[in-house]
């Protein structure tokens, strides 16, 4: 980060380092030593569990909105070591552009970009940081006696993606600037940079106490590092580190190794501008979450422990089936098929015929109802031969009336 400096002698220590001899900022700037504590950047170790919690929030302000008043305008910047944009040079905005917090308010006086990102989380790089500017402004609690002092910060990190419309509004023009120092440096058309460069809602940040980044690392620095990262293209990102590479006396630094956490198509051939993470110390960053994502959080936690009890159960239970199924009687095994034989069908039911079956035949009546007796007053008849006598009695039989011949006397 960038300090602006009106004394000429510190103007030229401020000028005189590169980020090719970090180690030797504290010759000329002794804030920026090792030994100095509360030194920024730092790395995030939110994985670790490294942070704590706070509940103040961070609220953004301005208006008219600047895009549609030519009155507020902006300065474009090229240096040595980044792009800047000056904001509201004439101080024309009714309502000061800025941030409040813990009921002061800090005025946002410039910002500009750093690549690689220069703090990191969990260890890992972004392809480009923001450092949005300000200073206490209007408020008697100020812990600064000049309002020209960086004392908030509020970092934004951006990795590549879809192009940034926000950065593609004056992009070009700095570009152009760096390239041609009598281009166009004032514009009046920039929308305003809480709706269009700092991430959306929730407003979710990481807090701590720090410096700036680069000489004189002026200390009392509060950083505010937006947990939500944005995107900018490929294009956009070569475009920067292109043109802080190639100008005169640059003062960014080659290195042969891409950053850890930066995208693949990182080209090690151009300057890079992110001073080293320095050691936390005794510093613990504090987390803020906007209270209703805290409560979608609340709720995800108690879904997530519910359908943690429900999959415990379902293991349980499919344990549980498991044992009765190993454990199950084992049934005797069918042998007839083993032995080839079939098993015998049963018979199939008796069907009741289709035509009725005749009638059982009349009985035949009795010729005599008496046996027959021989007269005693005539001779004893002819004893005839069995044959004609069998033959005989059947043709009587078959004539005889349905009385009876000869009545008893």
């Amino acid at each position: 980060m960038k300090l602006i400096l009106g004394s000429g002698f510190l103007s030229a220590v401020a000028n005189a380092w590169t980020y090719g001899d970090i180690g030797e900022w504290a010759t000329e700037a002794p804030l920026c030593a090792s030994t100095v504590a509360n030194q920024s950047p730092i790395d995030i170790n939110a994985a670790g569990g490294e942070t704590g919690t706070t509940t103040n929030p961070l609220v953004f302000q301005g208006a008219p909105d600047s895009a549609i008043n030519p009155e507020i305008q902006h300065e474009l910047v090229v240096n040595q070591h980044t792009w800047e944009l000056e904001w509201d040079i004439g101080d024309q905005a009714e309502t000061k552009y800025g941030t409040v917090y813990n009921n002061k308010i800090y005025a946002l006086k410039q910002f500009h970009f750093h690549s690689p990102s220069e703090h990191t989380l969990n260890g890992e790089h972004f392809d480009l940081e923001a450092h949005m500017v300000h200073a206490c402004y209007g408020n008697l609690t100020c812990d600064t006696i000049d309002e020209n002092d960086e004392n908030l910060v509020v970092a934004i990190w951006m990795n590549v993606g879809e192009a940034n419309p926000y950065l593609e509004s004056f992009w070009p023009q700095l570009a152009e600037l760096a390239n041609n120092e009598s281009a166009p440096k004032y514009i009046d058309n920039i929308a305003n940079p809480f709706n269009r460069l700092v991430p959306p809602q929730p407003h979710d940040f990481y807090r701590y106490m720090g410096s700036t980044t680069t000489p004189s690392c002026v200390q009392n620095v509060s950083w505010f590092l937006m947990s939500t990262p944005v995107t900018l293209s490929q294009a956009q990102l070569t475009s920067y580190r292109t043109a802080i590479s190639n100008r005169a006396n640059t003062q960014t630094a080659v290195s042969a190794e891409a950053p850890p956490g930066v995208s693949a198509a990182w080209n090690v051939q151009l300057g890079t501008n992110n001073r080293a993470t320095q050691l936390p110390l005794n510093r613990v960053p504090e987390k803020y979450t906007e209270p209703a994502e805290a409560a979608e959080d609340a709720s995800n936690f108690y879904w997530h422990i519910l359908a943690a009890f429900l999959a415990c159960l379902a293991v349980a239970l499919c344990c549980l089936l498991a044992w009765q199924m190993v454990n199950k009687p084992k049934e005797k095994k069918d042998t007839t098929k083993k032995r080839g034989i079939t098993p015998k069908k049963p018979p199939p039911a008796e069907r009741e015929p289709l035509v009725a079956p005749p009638a059982p035949p009349l009985p035949v009546p009795m010729l005599f109802s008496q046996p027959l007796q021989v007269p005693t007053t005539y001779a004893a008849p002819m004893q005839l031969q069995p044959q004609f006598q069998q033959v005989q009695m059947q043709q009587v039989q078959t004539l005889a009336p349905q009385q009876p011949l000869f009545m008893s006397p």
